[in-house]
This record gives structure tokens, C-alpha cells and sequence, in this order.
């Protein structure tokens, strides 16, 4: 063979040892409503982030409004999107690597333990770390140092994890128990009783969407700013707002599927990486609070964080 009809079956032999990991094929089985905007967004950003580190990966969705049965044999790693699904992968008991994204911390710590997943199951939860809300509440409310918090049934961890981030910033914390919906006006009352920013946790028996417009109302009346976890509490008259879009979590879930997929599995349990505030600037006019841009106060927390400073 001349030699100039060699160099193509080198460059095939090079090309093939170098690709390594990097073009290694596999199937990464996503479990999801796909009626679901929000799943629908995280799951573009994941294929997104995988296409160039994993060309070769593919990726298949499983509906789980359908009424086909989940078929995970041929699965490298699956991957839940919210809590419903979390529930339904948690079921099977599975024994190769599960990824539980989009869910509550609350939800994550609800699924039941699966002993045929021992050091291969990873979630990503959509909980924002109390330092970062308490850092944004210094940032955007310095003249603030009083916050209220109501303590619900499904609260928890989250509840003791704002207090001590808050009263280690040197707050004020102002928090009582609420343990059914006809109680919150009243527990408002007492932890409102002089103006405080009021901390939205993400516990549905308190904050929900029966509830979420008379909080609300009652927190503006007492002349208290609100900081919500979504951008949904910011148009409803929320002050402030701290989240994670589910394109974020999108990606932070394909990185994690790269980590796993190469042997480097990251720690088990992960809150959300990437953020974003949103600012309600009609309700800082009307409660006569100045703020900056949610733009500016997003830069700022990063690279506060970034700092650590």
C-alpha cells in the first residue's frame, strides 16, 4: 500500500484512541412530564450541554403521564426531573446511577431509600443555601436587620438552616409555627407586628396558590418586603426573588451526568450553582424601599460568592 493511502487509516486509529470518553456512546434515560414547560426547559439544556463533551450520547425521555411502563435496561444513568418523577424512578429500586433533579429538598429527603443504590444516587435540589438568601437580603436591604419566618409542617431543616444563616449575620429573626392554613394570618400578625422581610420558604402547606395573595397583601399592609423563591412570587408582589431558572438546573444536571458518566461522581446531594434575583420595582416604590437592578444585585451576589467576600 502506498503511503498516501495509509494516512487516512491513521488518521481513523488516532482519531478513535483519542476520543476516548469523549466520544463513547451510551443512553441517558430522563423521566419527565413532557407537557411540562419547565421539564421541557431543563431537558433542552441538558442536551444543549451534553451535544459537544458527548456527541455520541443518547438521550431518551420517558413520560410519565403515559401509561407505558419505564424500561431502564439498557440505561448508563437516569435522570428524574421534579418530584413526580423522582417518586416514580424511586419505585423501581434501581442499581446504576440516578440523578433526581428539579425537586425540593423537602421531596428529595421524602423518597424512599433504595439499598440497590448505595453511593450512586445524586440530587439536585432547587432550594437556595440560606447564606445566599441572607447575603442577598444584606445586599439589596441593608437597612433591614429584621426578618420573620413562618414554620410549617413540611419546613424543617430549611426553617433552622434561615435561622441560624440569619442570626449569624446579625439579625433579628422573628419566627413562629404555623400548622394549618387558617393559622397563617394570625402568625403573620405576630411576626409582622413591627416591619421585618418576610422569608418565603418552600413549604406548600403554608405558601401555596390559595394562600400566596393573602400573604402577600398582609406583608404589604404591614409595610414588610417579601423575598420569594420564584420569579412567579416577584410578578405577584413579592419585593425580592432568588431562583434557579430550569435551564440552569438543566445544565448543572449535565454536569453532573458527565462527572458520573466518567467515574468522578460529585457529592450526593447539591444545591443550585447558577441564579438569578428578580426585583419588583412598583412595590419598592410603593413601600418607598430604594433597590438596585436585579441585573446588578445578581452580579453582585456572584461574585460575592465567587470571593468569598
Amino acid at each position: 500500500m502506498r503511503p498516501s493511502g495509509i494516512l487516512p487509516w491513521l488518521f481513523a486509529i488516532a482519531l478513535i484512541v483519542g476520543c476516548g470518553q469523549t466520544c463513547a456512546g451510551g443512553q441517558i434515560t430522563v423521566v419527565m412530564r413532557t407537557a411540562d414547560d419547565t421539564h421541557r426547559e431543563a431537558l433542552a439544556a441538558i442536551r444543549d450541554a451534553l451535544k459537544t463533551p458527548q456527541p455520541a450520547l443518547q438521550i431518551n425521555e420517558v413520560d410519565i403521564s403515559a401509561n407505558g411502563k419505564a424500561d431502564f435496561a439498557e440505561a448508563d444513568v437516569v435522570v428524574s426531573l421534579g418530584a413526580h418523577a423522582a417518586q416514580v424512578v424511586a419505585g423501581h429500586q434501581l442499581s446504576l446511577p440516578v440523578i433526581y433533579s428539579l425537586l425540593s429538598d423537602r421531596a428529595w429527603h421524602s423518597l424512599p431509600a433504595n439499598p440497590n443504590g448505595r453511593g450512586h444516587t445524586f440530587s439536585i435540589v432547587l432550594d437556595q443555601p440560606a447564606a445566599r438568601q441572607v447575603a442577598l437580603l444584606e445586599l439589596a436591604l441593608p437597612d433591614w436587620r429584621r426578618v420573620a419566618l413562618l414554620a410549617g409542617p413540611e419546613t424543617g431543616p430549611t426553617q433552622r438552616q434561615l435561622t441560624n444563616a440569619a442570626r449569624a449575620a446579625q439579625f433579628e429573626v422573628r419566627e413562629t409555627a404555623v400548622n394549618s392554613e387558617h393559622e397563617i394570618f394570625p402568625a403573620l400578625q405576630k411576626v409582622l407586628r413591627e416591619p421585618a422581610v418576610l422569608i418565603v420558604t418552600p413549604d406548600a402547606r403554608i405558601f401555596n396558590g390559595y394562600t400566596v395573595q393573602n400573604v402577600l397583601l398582609t406583608a404589604y399592609r404591614h409595610r414588610s418586603p417579601v423575598l420569594g423563591f420564584s420569579a412567579a412570587y416577584v410578578r405577584a408582589g413579592a419585593l425580592l426573588g432568588l431562583y434557579s431558572t430550569p435551564a440552569q438546573i438543566g445544565r448543572q444536571t449535565a454536569d453532573m451526568i458527565l462527572r458520573v458518566l466518567d467515574g468522578h461522581p460529585p457529592p450526593p446531594t447539591q444545591a443550585p450553582q447558577a441564579f438569578e434575583v428578580a426585583v419588583n420595582t412598583n412595590v419598592a416604590r410603593s413601600l418607598g424601599i430604594p433597590l438596585e437592578s436585579a441585573q446588578a444585585l445578581t452580579e453582585a451576589l456572584i461574585r460575592q460568592e465567587s470571593t468569598g467576600r
